[in-house]
């Protein structure tokens, strides 16, 4: 029998317009890399495949993205839970509760909508409130949900003021996405100019093959040239993945 190929997670939870999207970004990327570097069409077709590699990087961006704006999302989901409790409701009610203002705030396709809703199917059908929080933290990949899971559970173990430890452990949660956002902002500059520095060298290669024709053609359609050129397109690429590592800031 025919074995199923193994889709890498990246790719796989993307959805149909990011994948499409993705695709036509590869194939172009692909067009120009084998315009610009090798002027032949045979082995801008055998580039083709590298289109995968290309989907890889473009899911892992969209992931970080999705969590980061999870984590927001998270964030006022544990508001209104807090603000529940404080009114008298238990946990479970006061996730009941939050699901009607997460959609007045993100509307109902919102991701965090989404795994309320699978957090509520879960509570009808009387799951574990502790173990629902901790699948949706292995869903998201989110420390901060598995952290306040096991916060959860200790305050149901000691008894302790749940109130007190939600507001508390809220505060941590405003804190960092108050810093992440601050690094967003001093970065966005410098993610402009990357995206402006990556477009540099097809420019000048193109400036210059418009005020001088065949400048560049003994690198093309030779061995030799070939070769320099894949070792160039190497450095390019190389150099655009480290210029991403020292951007991409964690905390």
């Amino acid at each position: 029998m025919r074995k199923n190929l193994k889709v890498p997670e990246f790719i796989s939870e993307m959805n149909k317009s990011e994948l499409i999207q993705g695709v036509v970004e590869g194939v172009v990327i692909i067009i120009l890399f084998g315009y610009f570097f090798y002027r032949s069409i045979v082995i801008t077709i055998l580039m083709i495949p590298l289109i995968y590699f290309y989907l890889i990087y473009k899911g892992k961006g969209l992931k970080e993205k999705k969590k980061h704006a999870l984590l927001i999302q998270f964030k006022e989901l544990l508001n209104s839970v807090n603000g529940s409790i404080q009114a008298g409701y238990s946990v479970e009610n006061a996730f009941l509760e939050a699901d009607k203002d997460l959609r007045q705030l993100f509307g109902s396709n919102s991701e965090i909508v989404k795994e309320i809703s699978i957090i509520r199917r879960g509570i009808e059908n009387n799951l574990n409130i502790i173990s629902l929080i901790e699948d949706f933290a292995f869903r998201s990949g989110i420390e901060e949900i598995e952290s306040f899971a096991g916060i959860l559970a200790i305050g149901r173990k000691s008894g302790g003021n749940m109130s007190a430890n939600m507001e508390s452990y809220v505060r941590v949660i405003e804190e960092k996405t108050e810093v992440m956002q601050e690094i967003d902002t001093m970065v966005s500059a410098r993610k402009f100019e990357q995206r402006i520095m990556n477009v540099i060298p097809f420019l000048i290669i193109f400036y210059v093959e418009l005020t001088n024709k065949g400048f560049f053609a003994v690198l093309y359609h030779n061995i030799f040239g070939n070769l320099v050129m894949t070792v160039t397109m190497s450095i390019y690429i190389l150099s655009i993945y480290f210029s991403d590592k020292i951007i991409d800031i964690r905390i």
